[in-house]
């Protein structure tokens, strides 16, 4: 099953089938795509999957493990590029890839933020981005912190992305621009490219300076 599928086909198709835990987190994942996961309960997963919360506990411990399986979940489902490419080629499609699937599951970055990123998943991923790194010819301290760059800048932009900016933020900030001319000009000048950031190019600026640099130490 595909948690891009429409929620209301996932969650019927799930309902038909016997449930295992796999398909218990990834209704998680659909429920929380849908509503939010704030708004995600055992009992209204339970609900939606036409059974007893209690049911649930079968397949998944409580809640937070729950939630640790849907931070694997959409670790895993990342897609990993193919070919052989040069390793900074394979580290922009893999970036790029990342910020596609965070942002079809928005509510992620804040969860991994309050769990962290020890689950199978969340490693396996890991250990594929350090194992690219050390084809490169980057020791093991040199990777290790090449991996927290890169985890960071991610994270960091997922984060913001994931936060969202309205039509109406937009024209609050057009509006306050005359004051800010004032207070603060160098704001105010950059207001244009503000008000029109896409995440997507900030956030691969960003990496293509990260890998530069990266490429420069690399020994």
């Amino acid at each position: 099953m595909s948690a891009s599928l429409p929620y209301d086909e996932v969650m019927v198709a799930t309902a038909r089938e016997p449930l295992t835990r796999d398909r218990v987190i990834e209704a998680a994942v659909v429920f929380a795509d849908e509503h939010g996961v704030d708004d995600l309960s055992m009992r209204k997963l339970g609900a939606e999957l036409g059974v007893e919360a209690m049911s649930l506990y079968n397949h998944v411990e409580n809640k937070d493990a729950m939630l640790d399986g849907m931070i694997d979940f959409v670790f895993s489902t990342i897609p990993i590029p193919d070919g052989d490419l040069d390793w900074r080629d394979h580290l922009r499609r893999l970036g790029r890839g990342t910020m596609t699937n965070f942002g079809s599951h928005p509510w992620v970055v804040h969860v991994c933020m309050t769990r962290g990123l020890l689950g199978p998943g969340a490693l396996r991923f890991m250990d594929h981005v350090l194992g690219v790194l050390a084809d490169a010819g980057f020791d093991d301290e040199s990777a290790h912190h090449a991996w927290q760059m890169l985890a960071s800048h991610t994270m960091g932009y997922a984060f913001q992305a994931s936060a969202g900016v309205t039509e109406k933020d937009h024209a609050e900030f057009e509006m306050m621009i005359p004051r800010l001319a004032r207070e603060v000009p160098n704001v105010a000048r950059l207001a244009p490219f503000l008000i029109g950031c896409s995440w997507e190019d900030e956030y691969m600026f960003g990496l293509e300076i990260i890998l530069d640099g990266l490429k420069a130490r690399l020994k």
